[in-house]
C-alpha cells in the first residue's frame, strides 16, 4: 500500500503544477557537468532497480524509458513486430524491487507515443532546466528510436510537456489511477499544502 502511494502521489504532484548490471547513462548528447551528475543518479536507480539500459540497442530496437526519482521505472521496448513494457517499483530508497511486471502492448498505443513525442519535438527539447526539486518529484526521460537516442529532465509538479509524455507511458503500464483515487489524493494534497501555509505564518 505504501509503495502504491508514492506512485499515486507523484501522478498528484505531476498534475499541480554498457552492461546490465553496471550501465551508466552518459547524457552523450549534452556536455554539461550538471546533467551528466543527474544521468550518473539515474544510472545508480536503474542498475539498483535491474533496468536494462536503453543507450545502446540492436538495429532493430527502439525504446523509451521513464526514471522517477521516488524509484519508479517504465521501460517500453519495440521493434517491427513486438511491443513490450516493462513496469519496476522500487522501496522508498531505491534500494530493492518491489514490484515488477511485463505487458504486451498494441502497436496502435505505441504509435500514439511516437506521435506525442513528435508533437512535444523531444528531441529538440533542452536536456535540463538547471533547477533543483524542493517539492514534489523528477523525472527522467529517454528516447532512443531509430539509432537517435536523447535523455531530458524535468522536476515536478512544475507542468511540463514531459509530464504528458509521462503519463501516456503510465497508462500504458497500467499503473495511471482512478479518477477516484486522483480525487482522494488531491483532497490530501490541498490539506497537506494548506498545512504547510500555517506553518510559515506561525513562523
Amino acid at each position: 500500500m505504501k509503495t502504491r502511494k508514492i506512485i499515486l502521489m507523484l501522478v498528484l504532484w505531476m498534475f499541480s503544477i554498457s552492461l546490465f548490471a553496471q550501465q551508466k547513462i552518459s547524457g552523450q548528447q549534452n556536455p554539461d557537468k550538471v546533467f551528466k551528475v543527474i544521468c550518473e543518479r539515474y544510472s545508480r536507480i536503474c542498475n539498483t532497480l535491474n533496468s536494462e539500459p536503453i543507450e545502446n540497442l540492436p538495429k532493430d530496437e527502439n525504446a523509451v524509458r521513464l526514471v522517477s526519482i521516488s524509484n519508479s521505472i517504465i521501460r517500453l521496448v519495440w521493434t517491427e513486430s513486438s511491443w513490450t513494457i516493462e513496469f519496476t517499483e522500487g522501496n522508498g530508497n531505491g534500494t530493492k524491487i518491489v514490484r515488477k511486471k511485463t505487458l504486451d502492448v498494441s502497436e496502435e498505443a505505441v504509435k500514439e507515443l511516437l506521435a506525442l513525442l513528435e508533437e512535444k519535438d523531444f528531441y529538440n527539447q533542452p536536456s535540463s532546466l538547471n533547477v533543483s526539486v524542493r517539492d514534489g518529484t523528477e523525472w527522467f526521460v529517454e528516447a532512443n528510436i531509430d539509432g537517435k537516442y536523447k535523455a531530458l529532465v524535468r522536476p515536478c509538479p512544475e507542468r511540463t510537456f514531459l509530464n504528458d509524455i509521462g503519463e501516456k507511458l503510465f497508462k500504458m503500464a497500467g499503473e495511471w489511477p482512478s479518477d477516484e483515487e486522483l480525487e482522494a489524493l488531491h483532497k490530501e494534497f490541498e490539506e497537506y499544502q494548506n498545512s504547510r501555509k500555517l506553518l510559515k505564518k506561525k513562523r
